[in-house]
């Protein structure tokens, strides 16, 4: 729908809400819905929505696009052997993102929160819940000794704390990929042909 198209229903609401016709303008009867004074209430507050979002500088957002369903990740030892680290320390989504770009979409999706498990597991995070509730991962000792830290972001919903990579710690998680994420490193002899 067109903005004008917007604006003339918002001031035929406005129209309505007022007691009039939306087209001629000619005052309605106090009868039915009209004369209830809830029901213009709502017309009013409704006519008030509309002119707000109209008057917004910014068009509402776009849908995400919805993730391509992909089969479970599976590489050999010797694709993982030529996977490199990024350069810089990243957070795991980007890592994983650059890993699947790497091998390409046959070899399926892997994981970020399966790899963060594996994590947990062997020492190198914890679950931390923090004042409002929610839960967040923080490295140990380990963690960091390992090569994972946390740093402070600024994002559209406000300040938050990112777990960060290393190359260091990148390269950890490509050397230990096996036993982090079971059954996703297949041996040459497991593929089927």
């Amino acid at each position: 729908m067109e903005r004008e198209e917007q604006r003339k229903i918002c001031l035929q609401l406005r129209m309505l809400a007022e007691g009039r016709h939306p087209l001629t303008g000619e005052e309605l009867p106090l009868t039915g819905a009209f004369a209830d004074a809830a029901v213009l209430r709502t017309l009013t507050q409704a006519s008030h929505c509309l002119r707000d979002l109209l008057e917004q500088d910014r068009p509402a957002p776009a849908p995400r696009p919805k993730r391509e369903r992909r089969g479970k990740f599976c590489i050999t030892s010797y694709q993982l052997s030529g996977i490199l680290p990024l350069p810089e320390a990243a957070g795991i989504t980007a890592f994983v993102s650059a890993i699947e770009e790497q091998m390409g979409k046959d070899c399926g999706r892997l994981s970020p929160t399966a790899i963060t498990k594996g994590l947990e597991d062997r020492g190198f995070l914890l679950t931390r819940t923090k004042d409002d509730g929610r839960k967040q991962k923080v490295p140990t000792k380990e963690g960091v000794d390992l090569g994972i830290y946390m740093e402070e972001r600024h994002g559209y919903r406000g300040d938050y704390e990112a777990v960060l990579y290393t190359p260091k710690a990148q390269l950890y998680i490509l050397k230990h990929l096996a036993d982090l994420v079971p059954g996703t490193v297949m041996e040459e002899n497991d593929i089927p042909f």
